[in-house]
């Protein structure tokens, strides 16, 4: 992937992170532009790893979509890349039991066994939500 100027693999990780989540939301380039009092040219470059996010503005894009600051640099490595096409769609939770679950999950290869989970886990909110 290529970086603007003084850009990290971090920075690009960070900018995915932010369309991730703006996109999750359904909140458009234009509109966190306009929150942040920039164009919608400059989220796109924050987005696409052109160029780099100040801790400032990151913490007012965190403010905006609901997310701790912490949640953008969550689950980076070096070689971590998340891609257009994953639809990520998720909420952060910094409570332990969701953090197990969540690494417990990762670890299951079988598609259908984790189709299996997801259904179970979705019943079971159901459920939760209707008492």
């Amino acid at each position: 992937m290529e970086y603007g100027p003084g850009v990290t693999n971090l920075d690009s990780f960070i900018g995915q992170k932010v369309k991730l989540r703006r996109s999750s939301l359904g909140i458009t380039q234009v509109e966190l532009g306009e929150k942040l009092g920039v164009s919608f040219q400059q989220i796109q470059k924050y987005e696409n790893g052109k160029n780099r996010i100040s801790a400032s503005t990151l913490f007012q894009i965190s403010t905006i979509l609901g997310v701790s600051f912490s949640y953008f640099v969550n689950g980076y490595t070096k070689k971590t890349v998340l891609h257009d096409d994953e639809n990520v769609s998720y909420q952060v939770h910094d409570d332990k039991e969701s953090i197990l679950l969540l690494n417990y999950f990762s670890k299951i290869k079988d598609p259908d066994l984790k189709r299996q989970i997801l259904d179970l886990v979705e019943k079971m909110a159901s459920l939760s939500e209707n008492n």
